[in-house]
């Protein structure tokens, strides 16, 4: 085993995070960092502390506001990053709300725009960047939501990370031929502010208890490496044991 390469390291690389400020953002930006990778951070704000932290640790960062949802803003922030050898699309909203309440259906169009179609305006801003390098990774974070329903979550936010579960299939089948690899993680409840005011039964997580966003973060930051170079389109199940695949 000597002499062989590390490839579990992100030296020279530059990786945009969207979702940044959150739990498991902030701990993806934190794991690349220590890695070596330099960064690009956008959420819609929070992201000063976080940039300060990773830079007293004398990583390269720039961190931008910016709402994903919006197309015009998302071409412009990969316009402005240059080379990109990675993209983290981890913005997402879970409202915990009743289907039944009126005016639901204008939260489900905000959480299709948040969830699905800002994932679309980042890949078809990065893909063209990568494509020209002839290399990049994509890792698009989604739920077990999506693989069988969730445990507490409303049918917006099912619906919605189903549809990013299968948008990483048709993703990697496009990207892959151009060295560019797309893959997904699903996670399960994790303690993050995303659910800090829900209860969840953990007796129905086969290992008891809730993730913490370092234990998602880990898997994301490893689809970004030399380790994963050969895998396009899978989506790792990162859930105690809710879904098993």
């Amino acid at each position: 085993m000597n002499g062989l390469p590390n490839a579990l390291t992100l030296e020279g690389k530059q990786i945009v995070i969207t979702g940044a400020a959150g739990g498991i953002g902030a701990e993806v930006a934190r794991l690349a960092a220590q890695l070596g990778a330099d960064l690009v951070l956008t959420d819609r704000d929070g992201l000063e502390p976080l940039k300060a932290e990773l830079e007293a640790g004398g990583s390269r960062v720039r961190a931008q506001a910016c709402d994903i949802s919006d197309r015009h803003s998302v071409e412009q922030l990969i316009g402005e990053a240059g080379r990109i050898d990675g993209l983290v699309a981890l913005a997402a909203m879970c409202p915990w709300d009743d289907w039944m309440e009126d005016g639901w259906d204008a939260v489900f169009d905000e959480v299709m725009h948040t969830n699905v179609l800002s994932v679309i305006h980042c890949a078809r801003a990065c893909l063209p960047v990568m494509q020209e390098q002839k290399d990049g990774r994509m890792v698009i974070v989604s739920s077990v939501a999506g693989r069988m329903g969730g445990l507490n979550a409303s049918p917006h936010y099912v619906a919605s990370k189903g549809g990013v579960n299968t948008l990483v299939k048709w993703l990697a089948r496009r990207a892959s031929p151009h060295g560019v690899l797309v893959n997904g993680v699903a996670p399960g409840a994790t303690a993050s502010p995303m659910t800090q005011d829900q209860e969840f039964d953990l007796s129905r997580i086969p290992l008891g208890r809730m993730a913490e966003p370092q234990e998602i973060a880990w898997p994301i930051v490893f689809l970004l490496t030399g380790a994963a170079s050969y895998m396009s389109g899978t989506i790792l199940d990162v859930n105690g044991g809710v879904f098993m695949n």
